[in-house]
């Protein structure tokens, strides 16, 4: 998942070079540590589609892992949620499934 985060960061950077005014180069100007995005809806939009893809976690080296997500998706399950956390808690479980029973969790 750490190899995922970096190339979200990079994907990120280059969709910020991309929509980033640009200087006599061509290279994308950076001001105060931030690029100086010049059409910042199509920057957000192509952020969000960036943001939304899915990661397909593969292999049988995760089922401890997706257990370990699950089990504590489980334990916060009765603390009251709003807005975006909501939806993002009932997302997680959802995906995770949290209300199926799984072969092996009786262990």
């Amino acid at each position: 998942m750490t190899e995922r985060l970096k190339t979200v960061e990079e994907d990120r950077k280059e969709l910020a070079k991309e929509h980033s005014h640009k200087d006599e180069k061509g290279e994308a100007i950076v001001k105060d540590g931030q690029f100086d995005i010049k059409d910042m809806v199509a920057f957000t939009n192509d952020l969000k589609e960036l943001n939304t893809e899915k990661l397909v976690i593969e292999g049988g080296d995760n089922r401890e892992m997706i257990r370990t997500i699950k089990h504590v998706l489980k334990k916060f399950e009765d603390v009251e949620y709003e807005g975006q956390d909501s939806d993002i808690y009932d997302y997680l479980c959802e995906q995770f499934g949290v209300d199926e029973e799984e072969k092996g969790d009786e262990e």
